[in-house]
């Protein structure tokens, strides 16, 4: 994460994602690539202490398509 991290707010999500780091890299890209979120800080990749794999997290700005939404 950088020094300048968004803080919570509304249309801000932050995500964990654990698993591989392949598998990690497929779900960020996924979120990245939706029309209705902007990926906008990705840490780096933390090794998990108890279990196989890492995390990485995500804050994620959720954007609301023309029309609203729900």
């Amino acid at each position: 994460m950088t020094g300048r991290e968004l803080k919570p707010a509304a249309g801000v999500v932050r995500v964990r994602l654990l698993g591989s780091a392949l598998d990690a890299d497929i779900v960020a890209a996924i979120i990245a690539a939706s029309p209705d979120a902007i990926v906008a800080e990705r840490s780096r990749p933390y090794r998990n202490r108890d279990e196989a794999g890492e995390r990485v997290y995500l804050t994620v700005r959720v954007t609301r398509p023309a029309g609203g939404g729900s």
